[in-house]
């Protein structure tokens, strides 16, 4: 009975042993697994940003060479100003007469028109100003996008401000389509920004090439944010070619696409599915073939 007793422990020694070294293998494995989707994610975010770069500067282009000529011009009245300043202050230091003074500004207000400046030098700041600002409000909608999920931890977010970001940042993406949105006065929410700027981007491109092929009544994608039983809702509808019920079954799987090899990776709304998921969130999928697609993404307001 001993040895029994004895084989029988040495049997389940042994299998424990066993059932470690598997259980540190597949701990190894789906580190592993981790490492390679963080890796995925990142490349897909990669792509995309390359895309949204391209229409961003040539979006820049434009605004900055107004920018930059406005400049020019400014410059040209920069001596002229000196020249009035310097006059003053030779008048107010004691070293011109008062008659000297008004002769030194009759002849530079008849080469150099003073009212003519004055205005023009006020319209040309105030036009530079607010076309630099368009092109800092684009380059930074981009490098928010472009910070990776590390470096936004989580933070209370506006999602609202969010939803208006990403459309400004993918306007020339979505210049073809016809922008519906409403958005109610939602609280903010806990959550990670940059994973949020990603979601929005992908929904709006999926959304978008759901239309591609839409010639007869045109693009139509409308973008709600809304608060529901405690969720923050975020719904990008389109009127695209919509989804078989087949589609649906796999839209979340990773490389599923209906598209032709090398139009698309495949990951955008795994990544949509995944954001949500980490955000203990759920998302709803309503679509019908030939009229669209709506997929609602909610994200539960933490107290």
């Amino acid at each position: 009975m001993n040895e029994v007793e004895s084989h029988l422990e040495s049997v389940c020694l042994n299998d424990e042993k066993k059932l470690k070294s598997l259980q540190k293998q597949l701990s190894e494995k789906e580190s592993e697994l981790a490492r390679y989707k963080k890796m995925l994610v990142q490349s897909t975010k990669m792509a995309t940003l390359g895309t949204l770069s391209v229409d961003a500067a040539s979006e820049i282009s434009t605004p900055l060479s107004q920018a930059i000529n406005t400049i020019d011009n400014l410059s040209h009245s920069s001596p002229i100003i000196s020249t009035l300043l310097n006059i003053s202050e030779q008048y107010l230091n004691g070293e011109l007469k008062e008659s000297q003074f008004k002769h030194e500004l009759d002849l530079l207000n008849l080469q150099h028109p003073f009212a003519w400046i004055g205005n023009d030098l006020s319209a040309k700041i105030k036009d530079s100003a607010s076309t630099l600002r368009q092109v800092n409000y684009c380059v930074q909608n981009l490098l928010n996008f472009s910070e990776s999920n590390e470096c936004h931890a989580v933070q209370l977010v506006n999602i609202v401000d969010v939803a208006v970001n990403m459309l400004k940042l993918l306007e020339s993406q979505l210049s073809l389509c016809a922008i519906k949105t409403d958005f109610e006065n939602v609280p903010p929410i806990y959550c990670n920004l940059a994973s949020i700027n990603q979601l929005f981007v992908n929904l709006l491109i999926n959304a978008r090439e759901a239309c591609e092929h839409n010639d007869t009544k045109g693009c139509i994608v409308e973008v709600r944010v809304f608060e529901q039983n405690s969720f923050i809702c975020i719904e990008i509808k389109d009127n695209g070619c919509g989804m078989t019920n087949h589609v649906q079954e796999q839209m979340f799987d990773p490389f599923f696409t209906t598209k032709e090899v090398g139009k698309n990776s495949g990951m955008g709304l795994t990544l949509v599915h995944s954001i949500v998921q980490e955000h203990a969130g759920k998302i709803q999928v309503n679509s019908i073939i030939e009229t669209g697609t709506s997929i609602l993404c909610s994200l539960p307001l933490k107290e």
